[in-house]
């Protein structure tokens, strides 16, 4: 349910259907829109009391991201988020990530690298941190911390396709955290990818970049595995 659903756009000035269609991705994730479950817009008007037109808009989105599947006269689906599904969508981050990585750590600046250092020693402090671990919070990081190198040299084409996938990316693991290791597994694939951009060793970048995406994915899907197993 949102709150100030009957107006346009909430107190912040952001649209009801990108705030729908955030709450809908996590509900999607966390499975209380259930895998292969048909959505319909009066059931979804009552869930989020919002009218239909933000929800139409929220579904659209959400259908170019990958989440649901529209059908013609047959209305929306919610995707069924299955290990072909997570690996294909791994396989193209892989190739186009490392290497806009790869391009970037070439001519990174030295004023870029102490931006990424600083975002990096964030992440560490908030890894270091005592209590319960900070999931939302080290998503952020890292996603800043990506976008940051990204940043050094832009590709915009590219860019349309890496910025879906880092939202889906972003969107399961703030739903499904990690597993024990995998943060501090991050943090040391950070330091040499970042110490490859000091010395603007661009292949060397774009080898450990890859090693860091795969095991992004290794990670992923034994969470995936495990929730699956929880189900039956």
């Amino acid at each position: 349910m949102l709150e100030n659903a009957e107006t346009e756009f909430d107190a912040m000035g952001v649209p009801n259907y990108h705030r729908v269609r955030d709450a809908m991705r996590s509900d999607i994730a966390k499975g209380n829109l259930a895998p292969n479950g048909r959505l319909k817009i009066s059931d979804l008007t009552a869930r989020y009391r919002l009218s239909p037109a933000p929800i139409r808009e929220a579904l659209a989105q959400l259908a170019t991201e990958g989440w649901i599947v529209i059908h013609p006269n047959r209305g929306a689906w919610v995707r069924a988020i299955d290990e072909a599904f997570l690996r294909d969508l791994n396989e193209i981050r892989i190739a186009l990530e490392s290497y806009i990585t790869g391009q970037a750590a070439a001519v990174a600046t030295a004023d870029q690298v102490a931006a990424l250092e600083a975002i990096e020693s964030r992440y560490e402090q908030t890894l270091s941190n005592a209590g319960a671990m900070d999931i939302a919070r080290l998503v952020q990081l890292n996603a800043q911390l990506h976008d940051a190198i990204k940043a050094i040299r832009p590709n915009q084409e590219a860019g349309v396709l890496m910025q879906r996938h880092s939202i889906f990316f972003n969107t399961m693991r703030t739903a499904w955290g990690y597993g024990n290791y995998r943060p501090h597994q991050i943090a040391e694939e950070h330091r040499r990818l970042i110490n490859a951009f000091r010395t603007n060793n661009g292949p060397l970048a774009e080898q450990i970049s890859r090693e860091h995406i795969a095991h992004a994915m290794d990670d992923l899907l034994q969470l995936w595995r495990a929730r699956n197993v929880e189900a039956r």
